[in-house]
């Protein structure tokens, strides 16, 4: 697999890039506040610096290649790339530290959560808040993303170890799981003292299937397929906390964690999982594991596809998809961005 880097835009720590589509062009930001937009073949096209507050979300309109969204403390930027020193807009209704943007499919809503445990929902179209969902995160609200095909629904997850199913045009709970009780740590697990907490969350582009990133290296996956959402089984996929998971296309997923691992998943291979097949004897772990641990250790090995090293840890991935390539771009703990053929 090749890899190239991205280099001279940033002097701090990447946190998070995005990608376009259409034109193919790249944007990310940083600790130090600068948000960098890269041209398809991996120039510096334009840099906007906010020094007193870090950019920790980055996001291309999906129909205008011209238009960002990038969160830089409470504040969301709208910009045009064109004239990107002065912003369009400015969102200014979180009451703190905004972790991450969603749009929906249509593009008439932007979510922006945030430290507060608190998710924005804000009218594309009148610049305002539509509705605040609050109330059901009890600590920070890392990770939002809309449901597809559900044009009133979001999914958002926070390092309270929750994972909440919204329907925000109410705004109304409908339903929520408690990672720590759902996931436990495998009882011979090394790092079995990390809690659940989200840290990302994906959807497949059909909105079947949602997997989340936990910081106890557990990638669970929930079925979407029918109104509410229901767990299906996890994967054991990385030693140390999960930080990103994105879906390449229905049935491959690639996860990144702070052990330094980028893993290809197959989900396919879950339908291969025979559960007479797992050895339980007293010669294997397995007499002392529970079934579902049994289950989704089979499924882990089943889903597993190939495991790549990357220097160190990884903050955000997003991936670009043409005819011809994927390509998906790794910000970590480094000023550059990595850039992996697959």
């Amino acid at each position: 697999m090749a890899t190239t880097k991205l280099t001279g835009g940033h002097t701090s720590s990447v946190l998070c890039v995005g990608t376009q589509r259409q034109s193919g062009q790249i944007v990310s930001g940083a600790e130090d506040g600068d948000l960098c937009l890269w041209s398809r073949e991996g120039q510096v096209v334009t840099k906007v610096t906010r020094p007193d507050s870090e950019c920790t979300s980055a996001i291309f309109s999906k129909d205008n290649p011209n238009i960002v969204y990038a969160a830089f403390g409470q504040e969301v930027l709208l910009l045009d790339i064109t004239r990107a020193q002065e912003p369009i807009f400015v969102f200014q209704s979180n009451q703190e530290e905004v972790n991450q943007l969603a749009l929906d499919s249509k593009e008439q809503f932007l979510a922006a959560c945030d430290d507060s445990g608190e998710i924005k929902v804000y009218g594309l179209q009148d610049r305002k808040v539509f509705k605040t969902l609050r109330h059901k995160h009890t600590n920070i609200c890392s990770a939002v993303s809309f449901r597809p095909g559900k044009q009133w629904e979001i999914v958002s997850g926070g390092l309270d170890c929750r994972l909440v199913h919204w329907d925000f045009s109410k705004p109304k709970c409908l339903n929520q799981f408690n990672m720590q009780e759902l996931y436990a740590t495998p009882g011979d697990s090394p790092h079995m003292i990390n809690p659940p907490f989200v840290h990302h969350i994906a959807s497949s582009p059909s909105g079947s299937t949602f997997a989340c990133a936990l910081e106890n290296g557990q990638l669970p996956l929930l079925n979407a397929s029918h109104k509410n959402l229901q767990p299906k089984h996890a994967l054991f996929a990385h030693t140390q906390g999960v930080s990103q998971v994105q879906f390449l296309n229905e049935d491959n997923i690639v996860s990144a964690g702070n052990d330094s691992c980028i893993v290809h998943w197959d989900l396919s291979k879950a339908a291969l999982y025979q559960p007479d097949a797992v050895v339980t004897n007293g010669d294997s772990h397995g007499a002392t594991a529970n079934p579902e641990e049994e289950k989704n250790l089979a499924i882990t090995e089943l889903c597993k596809v190939r495991s790549f090293s990357h220097p160190c840890k990884v903050n955000w991935m997003a991936l670009s998809v043409t005819e011809a390539e994927q390509k998906l771009f790794v910000a970590d703990q480094t000023p550059d961005i990595s850039v992996l053929t697959l």
